[in-house]
């Protein structure tokens, strides 16, 4: 037996506000989209990773999600840090720095952050 995870799902309020931002952020694009009547689903992703992300809007939902005390988070590798860092500063979604270990934190437009750590060598 053996389990393969496929995707983790994020729900916002904003589709296409939300699309543009890990477009530009981490350069996920749409790789499936499905439309509903009370819902649509985006999967995004690239070719660095299998794993994709599905993003559903719920229409009609416009108040924004109360994470609460929820720390779950997603991290994603780069080879350049100095780079993506300046691209984060530039589109002002850096959350915070944790230097002591090498990483920083940035924030979606929903407020899921998402770690942005070195590739180890």
């Amino acid at each position: 037996m053996f389990f393969r995870q496929e995707f983790s799902c994020l729900y916002v309020t904003d589709m296409a506000k939300s699309l543009a931002f890990y477009e530009e952020a981490l350069g996920l694009r749409v790789l499936r989209r499905k439309d509903a009547k009370d819902r649509e689903i985006a999967f995004i992703g690239n070719e660095e990773s299998s794993q994709q992300t599905e993003i559903v809007h719920l229409n009609g939902r416009t108040r924004p999600y109360d994470h609460g005390e929820n720390s779950v988070y997603f991290a994603f590798r780069t080879d350049d840090m100095e780079a993506a860092r300046a691209k984060h500063t530039g589109m002002g979604c850096i959350d915070h720095d944790l230097p002591e270990f090498g990483v920083y934190f940035i924030r979606d437009p929903d407020g899921y952050l998402v770690e942005i750590m070195p590739v180890r060598k």
